[in-house]
């Protein structure tokens, strides 16, 4: 369900009206996502699989529609050079953030299969 809501969360911003163009909003929409975590650890210990996969499609929803609109604002404003280097750093810390999260999933993996 994460993947699929990605995905179509990724079009969103094409609808003009529906697209944050405010850094501030952006940084509100990012750090709110943090009331995603007990909000996961609850719904583990206390919720059905019904909500757990209500908030797994928000998470992905969120997460495709705020990769978009923050590559696309965060760039605006500066000079080409500078938008050329920013896009590029947003990209880097992208890839990082994937690449540090299947590296530990890949470790939890390893970590588990020893105790066994």
């Amino acid at each position: 369900m994460y993947n699929v809501w990605n995905l179509i969360s990724r079009y969103i911003p094409l609808v003009k009206c529906l697209e944050i163009k405010s850094r501030n909003g952006l940084m509100i929409a990012t750090l709110s996502r943090f009331f995603l975590i007990p909000a996961f650890y609850f719904t583990a210990n206390y919720g059905s699989q019904g909500w757990m996969i209500m908030l797994t499609s928000f998470l992905g929803l969120t997460n495709g529609y705020l990769n978009v609109c923050v590559l696309t604002q965060a760039p605006k404003g500066y000079k080409s050079p500078e938008q050329n280097a920013l896009g590029n750093l947003l990209v880097l810390c992208i890839q990082g953030g994937i690449l540090s999260g299947v590296a530990l999933d890949w470790l939890w993996l390893i970590g588990s299969k020893h105790q066994f």
